[in-house]
């Protein structure tokens, strides 16, 4: 989905060149993260962003980046929850107006917090208003933690810090909501981001079975984010237009997995996502004509079963149709499932 009110810096050459004055930004207030799900305890920071910018006259913004610090400090990070472009539609959402986007590289990991204080915040931003998460940390080591810049006594930068936001006890944190989505908590992982966990990517040719049996599927590409483990789920499919905006809503049966009725292996009860041997197919319930080449979104809201190997072909069918049953007798239910999202 397009931006309209959310302004885009991207990288630290357009950062230096920018003149916040000349653009209405008087009083920048920042805060820093990696933002990825932008969950309720996101959502909670950006309120006490906005608050502050507010009681100050000045403008909430965001200092992010383009990909995950871990790529570079590890040499690996953990699977996304969002793309860029989601987060930063969910924060523009949020009413964040300024995002700094920035590419983690080896170079900027090599800065210290002092220095990322100095050159980005400071001297490129000229922020004086820093509010940090409760588990916000960047700079070299990531050292750079509210406590640890509160003991420099930076001149001309007031702190604060936004306490976590907890749910069942938990503090939510977006490490928390993939432990939920990875043991298929969904009920835990709907009430840390406050809306079900979704995806989207394009219909993909499939092996075309579906149709065969009864029960067409498309095919889904995820691309690069987090998806739940093996199993059938219940939910809803958001055919979306060009430019992203939300069209038609179907209630759907969502099947990740193998396919081990047709000779695959079977996976065994919480299997992670692979996308060398899994696919991701989703039945929507009633609709017929051509999806191929169309970008769908996924929610995912019940998680019905694992996968399972059936003794035949006839005895899969039966289980889809009580597994269709069971997405009709959700959707009966399901408040506002008629509504666009």
């Amino acid at each position: 989905m397009g931006s309209e009110l959310l302004n885009i810096i991207r990288g630290l050459s357009e950062l230096k060149n920018t003149d916040f004055s000349e653009s209405g930004v008087q009083i920048p207030v920042c805060t820093i993260g990696f933002f990825d799900g932008v969950h309720r305890g996101h959502a909670s920071l950006v309120k006490d962003l906005s608050r502050w910018a507010q009681q100050l006259g000045g403008t909430p913004m965001v200092i992010t980046f383009a990909n995950h610090p871990k790529e570079i400090t590890l040499g690996h990070a953990p699977a996304m929850l969002t793309p860029v472009s989601t987060r930063l539609q969910q924060l523009e959402e949020l009413g964040i107006e300024w995002v700094i986007l920035l590419e983690f590289d080896e170079d900027l990991a090599s800065w210290s917090a002092e220095r990322f204080v100095d050159e980005v915040i400071q001297e490129c931003v000229q922020c004086r208003h820093l509010l940090m998460g409760f588990d916000s940390a960047f700079g070299q080591g990531a050292r750079g933690t509210f406590d640890y810049l509160q003991q420099l006594n930076l001149a001309d930068l007031e702190l604060r810090s936004s306490p976590p936001l907890l749910v069942e006890g938990e503090a939510v944190s977006s490490s928390a909501v993939r432990a939920c989505l990875q043991e298929g908590d969904l009920r835990r992982v709907t009430l840390m981001l406050d809306r079900p966990y979704s995806l989207s990517g394009p219909v993909i040719t499939g092996d075309q079975r579906g149709r065969t049996i009864g029960f067409p599927t498309a095919n889904l590409d995820p691309g690069k984010v987090l998806v739940p483990p093996v199993g059938v789920y219940v939910g809803r499919a958001i055919l979306l237009e060009e430019g992203g905006s939300p069209g038609e809503i179907w209630p759907t049966a969502i099947n990740i997995g193998r396919r081990p009725t047709f000779g695959t292996p079977e996976a065994p009860e919480g299997t992670p996502f692979d996308p060398a041997l899994d696919r991701l197919e989703a039945h929507l319930d009633g609709f017929s004509g051509d999806l191929y080449g169309r970008t769908l979104a996924i929610e995912f809201h019940r998680r019905l079963r694992g996968e399972r190997k059936f003794s035949s072909l006839d005895s899969l069918k039966q289980q889809i149709v009580r597994d269709v049953e069971s997405l009709r007798d959700w959707w009966r239910g399901f408040d506002g499932g008629a509504a666009a999202i």
